[in-house]
């Protein structure tokens, strides 16, 4: 894929004593054919710039990538050329090789289309795949994929920490679950916010400044992690050992429910833009962590199996409560910038 960005600056014209004109440069006329009696489409976005297209706005731009493998790649290592494609705004994806395609890659392929949202195989060649992204960018809105991975990944939190004390496995394999759809609305987010900075469209139809994307990608990173360190509590749960303390495992639960909702508050005051909210989760997070200090204290009177496994636990209900305090910092960093 070749994204290139073109600066220039040209002086403006009147013609007619009324007629604003200005010339445009020569390199992209030609590139984009343009010529005399040509129509162009012009477009004011939020900021006041006024974009200028050779092709219909309201179209959806077209971005492709070919990736060629040679049959020495790690199934890992195309995933992750398949993920970047995708993320970077991609619509049409080939993966070619000179010869036939291992059975690898074709596999990892087939995993990519189950792990992200939209994209299908169109053809399928001896020596060559070809992805396209059916979901119009411009027609997904990052505000509610927030939303809705935001939702999944509380829900996840509670689950996790009602399981320690009524050990329903099934619960658990499903927090474990729920983290891929959290890891397919991330990438579509990252994909959408890619498309937002090529295509007018997108940013004028999602009625979003480009600064407030920028915070909603940076925090579905933050909520990524959230979901991750979900599920590394829901394995803890599931293969360590927190021992038969009834009390001191209930104290880790409270200080995970406590997490939860510094979390959840978070969250609300990045889509409301409460700035009161927002600073009392970033002063809960820090109590939560002196807390979590003195409760770590009491694990030394426990078993070293049982010591270990609530020591992880309690280090990941810390990272969520000071991953919440980290948004609640965004909404406030971002609140004079939007008045």
């Amino acid at each position: 894929m070749d994204i290139s960005i073109l600066m220039d600056t040209r002086r403006v014209q009147i013609s007619g004593g009324s007629t604003f004109i200005v010339s445009l440069p020569k390199k992209w006329a030609e590139k984009n054919g343009i010529e005399s009696g040509t129509s162009i489409n012009l477009l004011e976005d939020r900021a006041g710039n006024l974009v200028v297209s050779p092709r219909p706005l309201t179209q959806k731009v077209a971005l492709k990538a070919d990736i060629q493998v040679t049959g020495k790649e790690s199934q890992e290592g195309i995933m992750r050329r398949l993920v970047g494609a995708y993320v970077s705004g991609t619509t049409s994806i080939t993966v070619t090789s000179k010869d036939q395609l291992p059975v690898d890659v074709v596999r990892t392929v087939r995993e990519f289309t189950r792990l992200v949202m939209g994209v299908e195989i169109v053809e399928e060649r001896r020596d060559a795949i070809e992805l396209q992204d059916l979901i119009d960018p411009a027609d997904f809105s990052m505000r509610s994929g927030l939303k809705r991975m935001s939702y999944i990944t509380e829900r996840m939190i509670e689950d996790s920490m009602k399981i320690m004390t009524d050990r329903q496995e099934s619960l658990l394999d499903d927090v474990i679950l729920r983290d891929l759809e959290v890891d397919r609305i991330t990438w579509l987010i990252h994909k959408e916010y890619n498309m937002l900075l090529v295509s007018p469209r997108s940013m004028e139809k999602n009625q979003m400044p480009l600064d407030q994307a920028l915070n909603f990608l940076l925090s579905s990173r933050l909520i990524e992690r959230v979901a991750d360190h979900t599920v590394s509590m829901a394995i803890l749960i599931k293969e360590g050992d927190i021992g038969t303390n009834e009390a001191l495992i209930k104290e880790v639960q409270a200080l995970g429910i406590k997490s939860r909702d510094i979390y959840s508050d978070s969250i609300k005051a990045l889509f409301t833009e409460e700035l009161s909210l927002a600073d009392s989760v970033i002063d809960r997070a820090k109590k939560q962590r002196k807390k979590a200090d003195a409760l770590q204290r009491k694990l030394f009177d426990i078993p070293a199996d049982e010591a270990v496994t609530l020591t992880q636990l309690l280090s990941s209900i810390d990272r969520i409560g000071a991953y919440g305090a980290d948004i609640g910092k965004m909404t406030l960093n971002r609140s004079y910038a939007s008045k």
